[in-house]
């Protein structure tokens, strides 16, 4: 989130770039959505996922198990890909894919990470701690569906149950410098999340196997976007990050066209009924 210059991650971390200011590992994720031919321009093609709304009568209970029916009819990424070269690489010391789900009050999001060094670290009272520093998962949103990097949205929650969370107006800005603010993290995205570690936090001396974060995040709180909460049929720009010492990978690809912020690279999301 934070990081806006291209860190040169090391061994499997490949290609991450993050900004001091709101940046992302480059990684990029694999799973449902577009594919590019053969002898197309990568570059050119946008990953989509169709994700249907709770059936009636359910209900979701925020605390990181998932084990409730609705997130089994979940629209899901797939396993999430190297943000420089698209591919599922699992050198990668992290992975992950994410789940999704809404209703006309909530976005509901769902990651599931793998990573065999669960760390976590910051103060417990900690208020937009840099998150992407160590592991942590993360979504942003630009909730126009155009790309533009206009009025977008970014949300970390890490294995503390800490969050980030921040609105910035243009790819990166407002940005305050290497120790931020990054974007104006004045907003709060209100959400409710859990986490379920399978391991032991900041313990070298077991072997981890990562962890689960279940979010519920309230249209109400997109208070740029055209249409909160998005009507059925429209389509939102998002991404999906799982992060470790601020690289990592995701959803959609990068490319080497930015860092984590560019919407341009974001995936498109539809919101539709049964």
């Amino acid at each position: 989130m934070r990081r806006f210059v291209f860190v040169a991650c090391a061994l499997a971390l490949a290609a991450c770039s993050r900004d001091p200011g709101g940046g992302k590992p480059e990684q990029q994720a694999g799973g449902t959505g577009a594919k590019s031919a053969p002898g197309e321009d990568p570059r050119r093609v946008i990953k989509e996922i169709t994700v249907k709304a709770i059936s009636s009568g359910e209900t979701i209970t925020i605390d990181g198990k998932l084990d409730e029916p609705a997130w089994a009819k979940a629209t899901e990424t797939g396993p999430f890909v190297d943000v420089a070269s698209g591919a599922v690489n699992p050198r990668i010391p992290v992975q992950g894919n994410a789940r999704l789900l809404w209703d006309d009050q909530f976005l509901y999001v769902a990651f599931d990470v793998k990573d065999t060094t669960i760390r976590g670290g910051f103060p417990t009272d900690a208020l937009d701690p840099h998150l992407w520093e160590r592991d942590t998962v993360e979504v942003m949103i630009d909730p126009d569906g155009d790309g533009d990097n206009k009025d977008y949205y970014e949300i970390q929650v890490n294995p503390q149950n800490l969050v980030f969370d921040s609105q910035f107006d243009d790819y990166n800005r407002p940005r305050g410098g290497n120790a931020g603010p990054f974007g104006h993290q004045d907003w709060s995205a209100g959400l409710t999340s859990a986490v379920v570690l399978r391991g032991t936090i900041d313990a070298d001396e077991d072997k981890d196997e990562g962890y689960t974060v279940e979010a519920r995040i309230p249209w109400k709180s997109f208070a740029k976007a055209k249409a909160s909460p998005p009507a059925p049929g429209d389509a939102w720009r998002m991404n999906f990050y799982a992060m470790q010492n601020n690289g990592g990978v995701a959803w959609s690809p990068i490319l080497g066209m930015g860092n984590f912020h560019k919407a341009a690279r974001f995936g498109r999301v539809k919101w539709v009924r049964e």
